[in-house]
């Protein structure tokens, strides 16, 4: 038996045991990420995806610490490979 992290990173999701890309969720990662190296803040991404109503997964808003753990966690995984 696989062990499963308590948190699932946003983007992805657990199927049949393994973590995989959420298709609905990654593409608001790409959005990130691509604001992200346009220039754009962390603060200003937050501000962007809470006036467009780009919910995170608990409907919440978004804020500048939310979006920094997302950018760090894509650029690892993309390291890894």
């Amino acid at each position: 038996m696989k062990m499963r992290s308590p948190v699932i990173p946003f983007g992805h999701a657990w199927l049949e045991g393994r973590l995989v890309l959420e298709p609905r969720e990654y593409k608001i990662v790409l959005k990130i990420m691509q604001l992200w190296r346009s220039g754009k803040t962390l603060a200003a991404i937050a501000d962007l995806l809470n006036s467009q109503y780009v919910p995170t997964r608990m409907g919440k808003k978004w804020f500048h610490s939310s979006v920094g753990a997302i950018i760090k966690r894509h650029n690892e995984e993309k390291q890894k490979l």
